[in-house]
């Protein structure tokens, strides 16, 4: 059965580099991928990133979603995240200095019940 993959999108260059990424591990597993993009007021609605995301997905046959929530970021995905259909989430590491982590990948780090692949940058820039 076909389960998602959830990647949050933030309107960042980090989380757009992500997406081939997140598509070859959907691909391996026959998944589908979840854009997720999480504002804090109704006001700041995402459609753009959402609709930047989905040009990635022109050249795949890799099936996907996207939705919108207002909130905390990573409460949100979290929320998002914790339902048995969803494999793993994949996200950039964060704007945190190069050893560390951003303060959203963070916590859903802390609070996440299924796995998670942090990209770090270096893997996105393709400098490893």
């Amino acid at each position: 059965m076909s389960k998602k993959i959830v990647v949050p999108i933030d309107g960042s260059e980090d989380s757009y580099k992500i997406i081939p990424y997140a598509i070859q591990v959907a691909a391996l597993s026959n998944d589908h991928i979840l854009f997720l993009n999480i504002n804090h007021s109704l006001k700041e609605l995402g459609y753009e990133a959402i609709r930047k995301a989905a040009q990635y997905m022109q050249e795949t046959s890799v099936p996907y979603e996207a939705k919108i929530r207002v909130g905390i970021p990573a409460m949100e995905i979290i929320a998002e995240s914790s339902n048995p259909d969803v494999r793993c989430i994949v996200m950039a590491k964060g704007r945190g200095k190069e050893e560390a982590i951003g303060s959203v990948s963070e916590h859903v780090l802390k609070l996440s019940t299924c796995p998670i692949v942090f990209v770090p940058r270096r893997a996105i820039d393709g400098s490893l």
